[in-house]
């Protein structure tokens, strides 16, 4: 179920680029690093095209030169990894986009900071992080049924059932959707809709990304 969602994180909107010309200005050259006024531009036009955020121009020359740095580890430490990356990119977006270098690396950065969330929830996501999931809630307020979903009885508050907890956690790693939950010793079907379980899915990917935001931020910055 989350790998699905990890997979729409990982798009990144492409298609609003600013006409490319041939004449540019530097406006950062240190440490190997170029970067113009085209490449600047373009940047802060994906950064709000794929996070609504406007950023000034000190801000952007920062990520864009925390991205290259990131990018350029990737090629003397991981090759591989980076060759790989580079050939899913260009079987979803295509070569000609792909050979725009300031387009490409920020689609490779983002793909990179994906890799902490997915590598957390395979490897170290557990059912106490649930829970933690579950306890931001005011309530998880869901239809249940004695007949695999075909009549509603009521709307229960599962936030605090361990039954669904377990339930809903073994749904996820076996990539299942058969929800179900124990209320005073009757086994239900718990009705879950598409949009509820986008809500659980947003919150669990919101969840793994805070956790994990300090090591790749140190990450990030051991690479400087």
């Amino acid at each position: 179920m989350v790998y699905r969602l990890l997979k729409k994180i990982i798009f990144i909107s492409v298609f609003f680029l600013l006409p490319l010309n041939l004449n540019s200005n530097i406006i950062y050259d240190k440490d190997d690093i170029i970067i113009s006024d085209i490449d600047l531009n373009l940047y802060k036009q994906l950064y709000f095209e794929n996070f609504g955020e406007n950023l000034n121009n000190p801000t952007a020359i920062k990520n864009i030169v925390i991205l290259k740095n990131i990018i350029e580890h990737f090629k003397i430490n991981n090759p591989n990894f980076l060759k790989k990356v580079d050939e899913v990119l260009v079987k979803e977006y295509g070569e000609e986009k792909m050979n725009i270098i300031i387009l490409r690396d920020f689609i490779r950065y983002f793909k990179i900071k994906n890799e902490f969330i997915n590598e957390y929830y395979v490897y170290s996501f557990d059912i106490n992080d649930l829970n933690n999931i579950f306890k931001s809630f005011d309530k998880i307020e869901l239809p249940i049924s004695t007949d695999d979903c075909f009549t509603i009885e009521k709307l229960e508050d599962l936030k605090n059932n361990k039954s669904f907890l377990n339930n809903f956690f073994e749904n996820l790693k076996k990539e299942t959707r058969k929800y179900q939950a124990l209320i005073n010793d009757v086994k239900y079907n718990v009705c879950i809709d598409k949009r509820n379980i986008e809500i659980l899915e947003k919150s669990i990917l919101s969840y793994i990304d805070l956790i994990t935001k300090e090591d790749f931020k140190k990450f990030v910055y051991d690479k400087q």
